[in-house]
């Protein structure tokens, strides 16, 4: 279902002092109108979902409080727990052989191996090896359980209200369960305040040597090869279906998003892309909010007495925005008085929404005018002061 914020109504945000602020019309400036509920996005193989944009927004939902199997996605919050122990990412672990069923994504680990935590945690979050995760949290705890706990407190600090885990990996076990509104959250989170599991997420391959060999390990995320803009973060599979925890980025704006109980691996893939393109091409409204080569004011030339130049936008400024949210905008331009010459930089515009930069525009002195005089024509003889006149 469609969920609606509270809009509050903003203020433009001006500029004080010498700099002096254009009005919205010279600007070529439009307020995003308030917007028809967009088309409902469609995935066809998920049981439950989300789409939310950085500020936390639910863009679009549907059985996201409904408790499934988090499968891998489990090892992001693995990950935070790890890093918040306090142990140094380059500490050498001695590393403990655990056995697993059958179909169990290992990494091949070893009685007696070593890594550093920082590599246990790249193989973890990219290959999404169930027994790195263990690993992990063998290294930073008195015990398996212990660090479990932790990870439980972590998500009520986070607010999962919906979520349980049982173990560190994701493998199915009773009690084990989180929902689509919880792991986005978590993912939200992970990324903001977690710069290696940002980069993990984002690579393709790694190469370590383990045991007596180099080995390199494949990411599990093979969205990042065909979607522009994906920046992770993490699969999953188990037997009651597919999850694909997702971010993306395009024209400065956010988007994370999951998808539980797909039936295919391709499938989460296919369904995290149709709610991304859905927000970035219907949801949200691509405004242009200035033209490229707008005259916006008239200076002095510099190299000219009496001559004037005029200043104009240097690019067209076009912007993704949330529907129905005032847009500000702050503008800055040189002092009327001042003395310019082709080529400078006499000013600039930011547009912004609710905090987050929509697009900036950059106003450069560009073309010479010989014949406007450097005077106010209101001072000439012609114009009289009427107050002086005698009836």
């Amino acid at each position: 279902m469609m969920r609606k914020r509270e809009m509050v109504r903003a203020r433009k945000h001006l500029a004080h002092g010498p700099v002096v602020v254009m009005l919205a019309l010279a600007l070529g400036l439009s307020l995003a109108p308030v917007r028809t509920r967009a088309s409902e996005p469609q995935p066809s193989e998920a049981q439950a979902y989300e789409v939310i944009d950085s500020a936390g927004n639910t863009l679009f939902a549907r059985n996201e409080n409904q408790q499934m199997d988090p499968a891998s996605i489990t090892k992001v919050m693995t990950a935070m727990v790890a890093l918040d122990s306090g142990k140094r990412l380059d500490d050498v672990c001695t590393l403990s052989e655990i056995s697993y069923q059958s179909d169990a994504q290992i990494a091949g680990i070893k009685t007696g191996d070593t890594l550093t935590l920082r590599q246990l945690l790249m193989i973890m979050l990219i290959f999404s090896a169930n027994d790195a995760a263990d690993n992990v949290a063998l290294a930073v705890s008195s015990s398996k359980d212990a660090f479990v706990n932790a990870m439980n407190d972590k998500a009520r600090e986070i607010g999962m209200t919906n979520t349980h885990f049982s173990n560190t990996h994701g493998l199915m076990e009773p009690n084990h369960h989180s929902t689509a509104a919880d792991l986005v959250k978590m993912g939200k989170y992970a990324l903001e305040h977690y710069p290696l599991i940002a980069q993990a997420v984002r690579t393709r391959s790694y190469t370590v040597t383990l045991g007596d060999a180099q080995r390199t390990f494949n990411s599990t995320d093979d969205l990042m090869e065909t979607y522009t803009g994906l920046i992770g973060i993490k699969t999953g599979s188990v037997e009651s279906g597919y999850a694909f925890l997702g971010a993306s980025v395009k024209s400065g704006l956010r988007l994370y998003s999951c998808v539980l109980g797909c039936t295919t691996g391709r499938g989460r893939f296919a369904d995290t892309a149709t709610l991304m393109d859905w927000a970035y091409e219907d949801f949200y409204k691509n405004l242009t909010l200035a033209r490229a080569g707008r005259p916006v004011r008239i200076a002095n030339w510099s190299l000219g007495f009496g001559r004037k130049i005029i200043i104009r936008s240097l690019w067209t400024a076009k912007g993704l925005s949330y529907p129905g949210a005032d847009i500000h905008y702050a503008t800055t331009m040189a002092d009327p008085g001042s003395m310019v010459d082709l080529g400078t930089v006499c000013g600039s515009t930011v547009w912004s929404q609710d905090g987050r930069a929509l697009c900036y525009e950059v106003y450069v002195a560009s073309d010479r005018l010989y014949d406007i005089p450097n005077v106010s024509i209101f001072s000439l003889p012609l114009f009289v002061d009427a107050s002086q006149l005698k009836g």
